[in-house]
């Protein structure tokens, strides 16, 4: 038989005390474990401080508020001398989420100071070409200050390394925050420049104004890079493979803003590296639409229905931007290459006459049409020649004409020309 024999008094105070050694001996260790790591930054000695905050974070989490408040003070500290970027950035939330008035001060400040040194380092890191570095930087900034800028210069050297996966989340969060950039520009007429100048500042401008050195202050808007963003997001998903999310993203950001060229255009292209030539140009003549006076939007809608087959709509459109811009040296290129197309059915046709007086009265019918087509071609290869003197391939074309319409001045000059290149 197994008797039950109660516990005494005595017995339970001793239980009691075992109890609270054990409490003691806890709390002596998580404020040990403090001390140390306190000790080691008041040394600078950073080296051994990942060691101690790990070791730390063993017993902190019992620790009282005013404990753990002190360690996430000095973990933060530390982090914040080493180059663990997204411990850095890990810390910090620890430390918001267990910080106490005694503390943020100072961390404030050490962020403040810790993001002008990544920022500089960041710009540093361009110049050497390490884009992946420099973005890693930046986006530390950007959480260490919250300024929004540093985000979108994070995403743009993601890209620009190629770091598609990294960047795209970065471009989304500041499409959702609706960042678009767009500052205003302090402005004023230079005396001594005779053009408008930009201030960092309105009150540098001010200043500017007061010493009589510049008048005529205005104020105008950056444009927004918005458009920019979705670009990115919707050539990201490309690359990634998720054609659905681009084309999403761009209608999406269109809601919002339908008329916007650069988003047209984004979409555009968009369905252009999709190969979907027609809904390319439909979105083309939206642009156009929109910005009627855009040589470079008609001349694109003239090689896209160049290459759907409808050469008399490409050479509308090559004319229309050729009147916008004469000197646009590819619209002249292309708008002769149409007309000589033109001729290839009269050679063909040419090349395929016997030797009959009738066959001989055609070929010299054909002929007349043939040296037609020439001369309306040669005004565009002598435009683009007044534009680029050594554009070899004008000068070859104007050689072979002039030849066959038997030019001898003009065609020795292009010879000669071609001979000095």
């Amino acid at each position: 038989m197994v008797f039950f024999i109660p516990k005494t008094s005595k017995m339970k105070k001793q239980v009691l005390a075992l109890a609270l050694l054990g409490l003691t001996s806890v709390t002596f260790a998580q404020k040990n474990e403090v001390k140390a790591l306190e000790k080691a930054i008041k040394s600078e000695k950073f080296s051994e401080t990942k060691s101690l905050i790990t070791t730390a974070e063993a017993v902190i989490a019992n620790a009282d508020d005013k404990t753990k408040a002190k360690f996430y003070y000095l973990k933060a500290k530390a982090m914040l001398n080493g180059a663990n970027y997204d411990g850095i950035i890990a810390s910090l939330a620890e430390f918001d989420a267990n910080s106490t008035s005694k503390y943020s001060v100072e961390i404030s400040k050490l962020k403040t100071e810790y993001t002008s040194k990544l920022v500089n380092e960041a710009i540093a890191d361009q110049g050497k070409g390490s884009q992946k570095l420099a973005a890693k930087k930046l986006y530390t900034a950007f959480k260490l200050s919250n300024d929004i800028e540093y985000l979108y210069y994070s995403a743009s050297g993601y890209v620009t390394a190629k770091e598609y996966k990294t960047a795209l989340p970065l471009y989304v969060e500041l499409k959702d925050k609706g960042y678009t950039g767009v500052k205003t520009e302090f402005v004023a007429y230079s005396k001594e420049t005779k053009a408008d100048e930009t201030f960092p500042s309105k009150a540098m401008r001010t200043i500017a104004l007061k010493t009589g050195s510049h008048i005529k202050p205005t104020e105008r808007k950056t444009a927004s890079v918005l458009p920019n963003i979705v670009k990115n997001i919707a050539f990201m998903y490309i690359e990634l493979g998720d054609t659905e999310a681009a084309i999403s993203a761009i209608k999406d950001a269109r809601v919002d803003s339908p008329a916007d060229v650069s988003l047209i255009l984004t979409e555009a292209n968009l369905y252009l590296k999709l190969d979907k030539k027609d809904k390319f140009k439909e979105l083309l003549e939206q642009a156009v639409q929109q910005d009627p006076t855009n040589a470079n939007l008609h001349y694109n809608l003239g090689i896209i229905s160049s290459q759907l087959g409808d050469n008399v709509a490409a050479a509308k459109y090559y004319q229309k931007s050729l009147e916008l811009d004469g000197a646009n040296i590819d619209a002249n290129q292309n708008m002769a290459a149409l007309i000589l197309d033109e001729g290839t059915v009269v050679i063909d046709e040419m090349n395929s006459l016997g030797t009959s007086s009738a066959d001989n009265r055609k070929y010299d019918v054909l002929e007349g049409k043939r040296n037609a087509i020439y001369k309306r071609a040669v005004p565009y290869f002598e435009k683009i020649l007044s534009v680029d003197a050594k554009n070899v391939n004008a000068a070859q074309m104007l050689k072979k004409i002039y030849s066959v319409l038997g030019e001898t001045a003009k065609f020795k000059e292009m010879k000669a020309l071609l001979e000095s290149l």
